[in-house]
């Protein structure tokens, strides 16, 4: 597979730059992007809503962030259900907009009837009728997925999600992946899964390296990409903060993403939600001199992180 180099990013950044400040559904909303192949349009900006979940945040705080993404046209929601209560404080915030909002969530089921049982719950837990959207949650994790051919196979998981696809409880099917990228590329391969999300920022471009591997092959193929972890979010120390020089330039990065559909952010307030959709406004693609500074800012914290994520191999 040829390598994309930094000249490469920054060509396709310009690209992406043009897609990511396209007009606008209407004034003060994000842009959307096309979602590979599923006919879905998506905001360039989505929410992670595992801190939605987490204790401190009350039913009031997810109704307020869930409207205010609705007023921004902020329409991607992925969820999970390990993202403590986050399914069921979404249910609520929900009533009377599912129609606005792709919702997402995962299964980490290796079985096809285990895979069925985890969505169903989660419908129950969202009082939804349908996701948009479920991954089979980080395929990269041998622990979880210790045979790829289970998974794949008439009574993995993906024959789970295929089935409720025919039912109309799933409308797409996607995988996730935070380590061993290239345990993704026989499932991207085989025609099985419509959209990918994985780890990417400045930092482990250098490390897990999706963005030459799993997203290139995504986007020849035609595959939605979903970025998570753009702020550089790791196992063991905290993300770019909102108010960190830096954030706007990972922003940045993460939108220049060729084939890139949506980036997504954790959120756990109003407040927060609007400054990234200030930041993804402001948008200017990440090129030249500036990329070459945050590739080498990324190369030196990831010298000193390491694998911690997990395994690259």
């Amino acid at each position: 597979m040829q390598r994309i180099t930094r000249r490469d990013l920054g060509k396709t950044a310009a690209i992406a730059g043009a897609l990511a400040v396209g007009a606008p559904a209407r004034a003060g909303q994000v842009s959307k992007r096309p979602f590979g192949k599923t006919g879905l349009e998506v905001g360039v900006l989505g929410i992670g809503t595992s801190p939605l979940g987490r204790e401190g945040v009350t039913q009031k705080d997810v109704n307020n962030v869930i409207a205010a993404a609705a007023d921004y046209g902020v329409n991607y929601l992925d969820t999970a259900p390990i993202y403590a209560q986050s399914e069921r404080r979404l249910g609520p915030a929900l009533q009377g907009r599912r129609d606005n909002f792709v919702l997402v969530t995962k299964v980490e089921a290796t079985s096809k009837q285990d895979a069925t049982w985890q969505v169903k719950e989660s419908l129950q837990k969202t009082r939804a009728e349908y996701f948009d959207l479920v991954h089979v949650h980080n395929v990269g994790r041998t622990d979880r997925f210790p045979s790829l051919d289970v998974l794949l196979g008439e009574e993995g998981a993906l024959a789970g999600l295929e089935d409720l696809k025919k039912q109309g409880l799933v409308r797409h099917v996607g995988m996730t992946c935070h380590l061993r990228p290239k345990r993704a590329l026989p499932i991207l391969r085989s025609g099985r899964v419509e959209a990918v999300m994985a780890a990417v920022n400045c930092i482990d471009r250098h490390i897990y390296n999706f963005e030459e591997t799993v997203f290139q092959e995504a986007a020849e193929r035609g595959i939605g990409i979903v970025a998570m972890k753009i702020l550089g979010g790791t196992q063991g120390d905290g993300a770019i903060l909102s108010a960190d020089p830096h954030y706007g330039r990972a922003v940045r990065y993460a939108l220049g993403i060729p084939g890139l559909s949506v980036a997504i952010m954790g959120m756990k307030s109003v407040a927060e939600l609007e400054k990234a959709v200030e930041t993804v406004q402001a948008y200017k693609p990440l090129e030249g001199r500036e990329l070459s500074e945050a590739l080498d800012d990324g190369k030196k914290r990831a010298a000193a992180l390491g694998e911690h994520r997990g395994p690259v191999v």
